[in-house]
């Protein structure tokens, strides 16, 4: 069933708001994790938080691509 124009374009900004906060989160893990392999300190909970971050983020932008084409697409 398709969604209706309304519908899409509030999934689309809700999506947004969550990019905006795993975007960060994805950036302070960034930060951490490229801090503690400098300073020789190499972390394996840093690097699977990362890429965990990196799992979120992807997925995020997935499905906001998706609301995106929907709201487009009306």
């Amino acid at each position: 069933m398709a969604r209706s124009g309304s519908d899409a374009l509030g999934t689309r900004q809700r999506l947004e708001v969550l990019g905006g906060f795993v975007g960060f989160f994805t950036v302070l893990a960034v930060v951490n994790a490229v801090g503690l392999i400098v300073t020789g300190r190499p972390s394996a909970p840093a690097s699977f938080v990362l890429v965990l971050m990196l799992v979120l983020s992807w997925l995020n932008f997935r499905a906001w691509r998706r609301a995106d084409r929907a709201v487009k697409g009306t």
